[in-house]
């Protein structure tokens, strides 16, 4: 059975790698570490690129509240990915196993 898609109007940035949609869903972006190292960045980036859109998020997973999930940009681009490139966060090589993510 396949997961279905969570058409996500983000309406909040908890941090650099979880959004918050409008029907109150909690996003863990899956694949995405932003460590100690630039958290503001991160969520600053992440903001930028999410807050009012609307993203298409398939469900990989859960972590507590969250729904752990590969998101795309209106445009297209995976999320995780553009974070990555943008050096806003990096790639989590146990979580791209564990949720089956494919390369950027």
């Amino acid at each position: 059975m396949m997961a279905a898609i969570i058409i996500c109007l983000v309406t909040h940035v908890a941090d650099g790698t979880t959004i918050w949609c409008n029907d109150k869903t909690q996003i863990r972006i899956a694949g995405l570490e932003v460590g100690d190292r630039a958290p503001k960045t991160a969520r600053a980036v992440l903001t930028r690129l999410a807050l009012g859109k609307k993203l298409s998020c398939l469900p990989a997973g859960n972590e507590g509240p969250f729904v752990v999930a590969k998101c795309a940009l209106p445009d297209g681009r995976d999320l995780a990915c553009t974070l990555i490139a943008a050096k806003a966060g990096r790639r989590s090589d146990a979580a791209w196993r564990r949720y089956g993510l494919t390369d950027c």
